[in-house]
């Protein structure tokens, strides 16, 4: 009775003990609740905080400053001023313009790398400007200047190598900032002529590729076609070698003169194509003359004979598949090795 006693005069004392460390050890620890709130959220309900009137006032001080300093020929002096914008009141309306004039300022000096990294600034970072195509109507100009040869300075002095590279990183920007724009087309076809006098077809190709694919509408895609298949016809080494730069060139000249009919260009398309179905009949002879004359595989011989045939049927390659194909059909056996010594001395 005593211990019953005890235990129920204690059990009260005890469970107000347990809740009240159990309260203050988890005093410390955060609100399980909070840890679900959107806090991210409540700063986007905040009011955007915008520059003052006084900030925009000053920018727009400068600005017209420096195209004062501008329009009097001072154009280092604009520069700086324009610069200065820039620097101090970036999120200000006038520093838009300001970093396009400061690109416009480094065009005339022909800075073109200066210029067009200072316009790409003003399109990442200032898309809102007045005017989008007038920027990209200069970064195409700084990309075609280098195109056609531009080069840089060294010590602001002694001129430089070409910088074709970066004309193709250039107009591949152009590409990117407006894809749908008018620009890209040409920008693309740029690309391809750039890489191919850099001797790197499969920039050419995938830039050729793009635009077909991208723009089928635009008046470059005719030129897109014919340059294409030209660029993998320029890489067949011989009919000995792999064909498959062949094919893709024959194909591309076949849709070339299925899609544009009425170009005056077909002439000259039908007399290449003619040429790479010469030259894949030709390399098809080759290997049935390698199964035929030294394997004495007749079934793969024809097999091959008759791709040359298909392929260019009025061909010499096709003629000579011809010939194969009646020897084989008429049990003639190849003449090569010892046989072939035996018929030069008339050897039975």
């Amino acid at each position: 009775m005593v211990i019953t006693h005890m235990r129920s005069v204690h059990l009260p004392y005890l469970c107000a003990c347990m809740l009240f460390l159990a309260s203050s050890s988890y005093a410390g620890l955060p609100n399980p609740f909070s840890l679900f709130s959107d806090k991210e959220d409540e700063k986007s309900l905040e009011p955007i905080i915008t520059n003052s009137p006084e900030k925009e006032a000053k920018a727009s001080a400068l600005l017209e400053k420096g195209m004062g300093k501008y329009n009097r020929g001072h154009a280092r002096s604009a520069q700086r001023i324009f610069k200065k914008i820039t620097k101090k009141y970036p999120d200000t309306k006038a520093a838009g313009e300001a970093l396009y004039m400061r690109g416009q300022l480094f065009m005339e000096r022909e800075r073109w790398v200066k210029a067009f990294g200072l316009l790409q600034q003003l399109v990442e970072e200032y898309p809102r400007h007045t005017d989008f195509n007038e920027v990209l109507a200069a970064q195409f100009q700084c990309a075609t200047a280098l195109m056609e040869g531009a080069r840089g300075r060294i010590f602001w002095i002694l001129p430089a190598f070409k910088q074709l590279p970066e004309a193709i990183i250039q107009f591949e920007q152009i590409t990117a900032n407006a894809p749908y724009g008018q620009y890209a087309p040409l920008a693309l076809m740029n690309i391809a002529l750039l890489a191919q006098e850099e001797k790197d077809s499969q920039i050419a190709i995938d830039a050729l590729d793009r635009l077909i694919n991208y723009y089928p509408q635009s008046t470059l895609a005719p030129d897109a076609y014919s340059t294409l298949a030209g660029i993998y016809a320029s890489l067949v080494g011989s009919e000995e070698y792999d064909q498959g730069s062949t094919r893709r060139a024959i194909s591309y000249y076949e849709d070339f003169l299925v899609l544009f009919p009425e170009s005056e260009n077909v002439g000259q398309v039908e007399a290449n194509l003619r040429s790479m179905e010469n030259l894949l009949a030709g390399s098809r002879l080759s290997l049935g003359d390698f199964y035929y004359l030294y394997r004495t595989n007749n079934t793969a011989a024809l097999v091959f004979y008759n791709e040359a045939i298909t392929i260019a049927p009025e061909s010499e390659a096709a003629i000579l598949a011809q010939k194969r194909i009646d020897d084989i059909n008429a049990g003639v056996r190849p003449a090569t090795g010892g046989r072939l010594l035996k018929r030069l001395l008339f050897v039975n």
